[in-house]
């Protein structure tokens, strides 16, 4: 049986001045009557066994095939991502942020709105220049958008990439756009949990739809 952790993307994130990549699963697990998050990321899945079939918590996944499913969870998660993985140094807090931009890299494609909302919440999180990476989905890329007294930057995977892996192209951005606090990295581990639940919710429609999966499977 699926569930939640099947479906959730798994997020890095780059700390350009340690050189060091984190990987967190993109989910939380919250209190049902209160929605106080209990925990989040890897923490979830130590603790998903126990709270499997229990009537007071729930486990959601905050990012699942690139979109952002729960705004305020999925801002949580990334904040506590980069309170823990970038603004801590040997331990101890950084008065400054190494610099006011960011990067996100999104492996899937997705829909301007979706764009919009990783957007808004790396605004929300105090950057003032935010590049963000995605496939070519046939919308306009390439221009600085101004919003809001920020820079948004959206650029095509291909362009960004030139020939490199993902990693190696995250790694080197520093080199194009300049000193950057931190990337966001929107990915999927094992695609084929995302395969199965891709094919889960398709069979779910066709039977809200009343349609036989054999009459348009070969």
């Amino acid at each position: 049986m699926l569930s939640e952790m099947d479906s959730a993307a798994d997020i890095r994130i780059y700390n350009y001045k340690t050189g060091t990549v984190h990987t967190e699963k993109g989910v939380v697990i919250y209190d049902k009557s209160t929605l106080d998050v209990k925990c989040l990321g890897n923490e979830c899945a130590d603790t998903f066994d126990k709270i499997w079939n229990s009537k007071n918590y729930a486990l959601a996944a905050t990012i699942s095939m690139g979109k952002i499913y729960h705004y305020i969870a999925a801002e949580m998660l990334i904040k506590w991502m980069i309170g823990k993985y970038v603004d801590r140094v040997d331990g101890k807090l950084r008065i400054f942020k190494r610099s006011k931009r960011a990067l996100i890299y999104l492996h899937e494609p997705i829909s301007p709105v979706d764009i919009r909302m990783y957007i808004d919440l790396m605004l929300m999180l105090l950057y003032k220049d935010v590049y963000v990476i995605t496939m070519d989905t046939g919308h306009i890329k390439g221009d600085k958008i101004r919003f809001a007294g920020k820079n948004i930057h959206v650029i095509g995977t291909d362009t960004f990439l030139a020939g490199r892996t993902p990693e190696k192209a995250i790694r080197e951005a520093e080199e194009v756009y300049g000193k950057l606090d931190c990337a966001i990295e929107i990915t999927k581990d094992r695609h084929l949990e995302y395969a199965r639940y891709a094919y889960e919710t398709f069979k779910k429609d066709c039977e809200r739809w009343g349609i036989d999966l054999t009459e348009i499977i070969d």
